[in-house]
């Protein structure tokens, strides 16, 4: 029955096991396409991790940074400045050599400090009209001053996209010049507008310096759904006119008017070419920027140093220099996956220097498909660890499956530049662990009930609590254990009941069963069936014991001495007294569950238990109560007085057993002499001098009359004779039991 049982648990086990393996993967297939905010976030913070990977190395000594920090705002006077002082600035720098100016500062509003605009001020709020008259013409309007500096020069001014209509200027933005290329067979009807964002309106730098500016860039940057900076626009769209970032419009005539070139593939924009360079286009036309670490990467000079000429030539010469500011008070600072407060000038440095450095991160196309092989592969694996493997192993080999995923991803992102998330595959794997987990526990807690019943009626408390913690039904199966097995019968047993009730019978086998069965359980032992009024039991199994022959002959003489207490109310309660006979044989078993499969029993059997069974017959014919093999006796080592009782041949056997009878310490004791004289007599008998052991055994029975074993001994010396047969080997048969 515990093996149907078990077989029923375990095909419902893997059943189980394998629809919370396809439920775990339906549920991680969703989680790719559905895209919850907590994964996003998650896969986000993955690729934090995994981008710090990317860090180090020598960066592009091409991207420069001209900041208006805390230093030349106290020396040159309070933000913002007056746009002359921008103007002396930016011609510092192109008499300096750069190749290419980016202005991340957002001109959209006439400069009010101009004379010309500050004395119309002064006239409109006080009404007095300040004098004026002595500035030279071009000093009038600072925003002229500096829009005939910007037509000098390589410079790309700031722009910002909204989607208010209204924020449309009067002259559309000049940018730097985009050619589409079509792969074959591609519609050249695409345009890169229709996948990157599109503005309604624009908010452009101020009358003549949008004119004037070589280029204009877009300064619009938007963090991912958690805030972080991690990716900037290549491009976006407004009026039908691509309009490139600040970032990518700035290397682009840093590199010359050969503008920039934008390859279309059947699904969109794949890449663009600038500077020589071909940068792949990711979602929305956006470059994932692969930061060289925290802030200080690349060269930053102080504006006021370079007004006043300090900065070396050879430091400017041929640099794509962006200016802004990094002063805090300024609020251009951004969160990026190494800062809270990362300047908006280095982020665009360090698009520059992704490009030129060729450090692109990608997605392929087929990372779906490949992530979803990925995670059923080791989902699979998952499964069979948790499910099968038992816990103290499955738990080091899912680490070690879940940090190859994670350095497998990793390095596809460090040595590739291929991001591919290990978020789906690690939460397949830990719903796999979990639902695993839950179905083994619930299983294993069936199987634990299983053993239970299993052995709760064979074996004590203790040793099923230890076959539960084991965790084990093995022992069901059956297997080969070498056991030592006990026999018990009661003598007369049929002339007693004879003149008793069915009820009595059964009260009074209850009566003597009852302390019999405790002894057995008591040692460790296990009650394997009662057969009327015989009992069998044997030791170790199916746990190890290893004393099991000295368990099993010790709970022998105790069933002895409980049985003379038990007398005391046997011949109150029903007037007899019982006599018991125990046999006991140790050696190899067939141990398990065994019968039909409707109708199974915990039991063993082989040779040994047939040895035991007629061992146990022999108490009877010598008139002993325990008697016990060569093979038990000597497995005991000397802890009991052992009184040889024969050599015999038992029916359905070949080979004689030396037999021995048990005796407790105060009998050993009592009969020293008389055992000292049967051990001369038998060994005489064994010797084939007959007639000497005959005088021995006489003299037993006038010691001892009645004893039966001395009686055998004497019937048979004395038949013997003198004549010593010539095959003598001192071996006994019987041919009954």
């Amino acid at each position: 029955m515990a093996v149907r049982v078990r077989e029923r648990l375990g095909s419902k086990k893997t059943l189980w096991t394998t629809v919370c393996c396809l439920a775990c993967f339906a549920a991680a297939t969703a989680l790719i396409f559905v895209q919850p905010p907590m994964i996003r976030r998650l896969d986000l913070m993955l690729y934090d991790v995994f981008l710090k990977g990317l860090t180090g190395g020598e960066p592009s000594p091409v991207p420069i940074m001209i900041d208006i920090d805390e230093r030349s705002i106290a020396e040159l006077g309070q933000w913002p400045w007056p746009r002359y002082r921008l103007a002396d600035l930016l011609a510092a720098l192109y008499e300096g050599g750069v190749a290419s100016i980016g202005v991340d500062i957002l001109m959209s509003e006439p400069d009010r400090t101009s004379p010309l605009l500050w004395s119309q001020q002064i006239n409109e709020d006080f009404g007095i009209e300040p004098d004026i008259s002595g500035l030279p013409p071009e000093l009038m309007d600072n925003d002229r001053y500096l829009a005939r500096i910007l037509a000098q020069i390589p410079v790309v001014l700031s722009a910002f996209g909204t989607l208010d209509p209204a924020d449309s200027p009067d002259v559309l933005p000049r940018v730097v010049k985009v050619n589409n290329h079509f792969d074959r067979g591609v519609s050249s009807s695409q345009s890169i507008s229709d996948y990157v964002p599109n503005y309604d309106g624009i908010q452009m730098p101020v009358g003549e310096l949008g004119r004037s500016a070589t280029y204009i860039g877009l300064m619009n940057a938007e963090g991912d759904e958690d805030g972080i900076f991690r990716r900037v626009p290549l491009f976006s769209s407004y009026d039908g006119i691509d309009v490139p970032g600040l970032a990518l419009a700035t290397l682009a005539l840093g590199a010359g008017d050969g503008g920039i070139t934008v390859r279309f593939a059947s699904d969109g924009p794949r890449s663009l070419q600038v500077a020589g360079v071909e940068v792949p286009v990711s979602r929305g036309g956006t470059l994932p920027v692969a930061f060289r670490g925290p802030s200080g990467a690349y060269p930053r000079y102080s504006a006021v140093d370079v007004i006043r000429g300090e900065v070396p030539p050879e430091d400017l010469a041929g640099r794509v220099a962006f200016l802004g500011s990094t002063s805090a008070g300024l609020l251009d600072l951004r969160p990026t996956p190494f800062e809270k407060a990362y300047s908006g000038l280095e982020i665009h440095a360090a698009a520059v220097d992704t490009i030129l450095s060729g450090r692109f991160i990608t997605t392929p196309d087929s990372r779906v498909g490949l992530e979803l092989i990925v995670m059923v592969l080791t989902g699979v694996m998952a499964s069979v660890f948790f499910s099968v493997v038992r816990p103290h192993v499955a738990l080091p080999l899912g680490g070690v499956l879940g940090a190859s995923v994670w350095m497998g991803a990793r390095y596809m992102m460090v040595s590739k530049g291929i991001y591919m998330t290990p978020l789906y595959s690690l939460v397949n794997m830990a719903l796999q662990a979990l639902s695993s987990s839950a179905v083994r526990f619930w299983f294993e807690e069936s199987e634990k009930k299983v053993l239970r019943k299993a052995f709760s009626n064979y074996v004590s408390p203790e040793i099923v609590g230890q076959i539960v913690k084991q965790g084990s039904v093995s022992s069901l199966h059956g297997e080969q254990r070498n056991i030592s097995v006990l026999f018990t019968d009661l003598r007369g047993f049929t002339s007693i009941v004879e003149k008793m009730a069915p009820t009595q019978v059964a009260g009074m086998l209850g009566s003597y069963f009852t302390p019999m069965t405790s002894i057995v359980r008591e040692s460790m032992g296990t009650l394997d069936k009662f057969v009327g009024d015989a009992l069998m039991a044997f030791w170790n199994a199916p746990l190890d014991v290893p004393d099991h022959p000295v368990r099993a002959v010790e709970s022998l003489l105790e069933m002895h001495r409980a049985l003379d207490e038990l007398n005391l109310g046997m011949e109150r309660d029903y007037g007899v007294r019982l006599r018991m006979g125990g046999g006991i044989h140790t050696g190899p078993a067939h141990v398990g569950n065994m019968g039909t499969s409707d109708l199974m029993d915990y039991t063993a059997i082989g040779d040994t238990v047939n040895t035991a069974s007629r061992i146990e017959g022999m108490c009877s014919k010598y008139g002993v109560g325990a008697v016990i093999s060569k093979d038990t006796a000597d497995l005991c080592c000397g802890r009991f007085a052992l009184m040889p009782l024969d050599l015999v041949r038992l029916k359905g056997r070949s080979a004689g057993i030396p037999i021995f009878s048990v005796l407790n310490q105060d009998e050993a004791q009592a009969r020293e002499r008389e055992l000292q004289i049967w051990g001369k007599a038998f060994k005489l008998y064994i010797d084939g001098d007959f007639k000497a052991s005959l005088d021995k055994c006489l003299e037993l029975l006038k010691k001892c009359p009645g004893e039966k074993l001395y009686q055998i001994f004497a019937e048979r010396t004395a038949a013997m004779g003198e004549n010593v047969p010539d095959d003598w080997d001192g071996v006994y048969t019987y041919e009954s039991k």
